[in-house]
């Protein structure tokens, strides 16, 4: 059986997405990388054929806080079907499409994300976000749990 790998991303320095990556501490029992903004190099972080769990901070449009938990392969979809739900102009979604039509195949695993209220200069989650992080840290929990019992 495969360890699940988790993959943090974000920008420490520019307030909510900075999220994810603050979560990586309270992780425990799988592969945790803090991967930055990856861009296309988030495709390299998905080779090895273990579970994976990304989680991000999101720019939707949904209320701040907002938990969104989807398999990869809808995450893919998704960015084919409308605007980018990551905060980067390059998301996860963006590069897993870019993989498939490299020939990489998906690796199963599921995005969890928490939407974001500010991605101004700073450090400091905003109040929203703050008070989304033990809810993104159990939907991270259980995204592992579900990857681990499938596998």
């Amino acid at each position: 059986m495969s360890r699940v790998r988790v993959i943090c991303l974000g920008n420490a320095h520019a307030s909510d997405d900075g999220a994810a990556l603050q979560l990586a501490g309270a992780l425990a029992g799988c592969e945790v990388r803090c991967a930055g903004r990856p861009g296309a190099g988030l495709l390299d972080l998905l080779e090895g054929g273990a579970p994976v769990v990304l989680v991000d901070a999101t720019q939707s449009g949904a209320p701040p806080g907002t938990i969104h938990t989807l398999e990869l392969a809808a995450l893919a979809d998704a960015a084919l079907a409308g605007p980018n739900v990551s905060s980067h102009g390059f998301g996860p979604a963006q590069a897993l499409v870019l993989g498939q039509a490299l020939g990489r195949p998906l690796p199963r695993g599921i995005f969890v994300g928490v939407e974001g209220e500010q991605f101004t200069p700073g450090e400091a989650l905003s109040p929203a976000v703050a008070a989304a992080m033990p809810a993104l840290t159990r939907a991270v929990q259980a995204a592992i749990e579900a990857l681990t019992a499938d596998a």
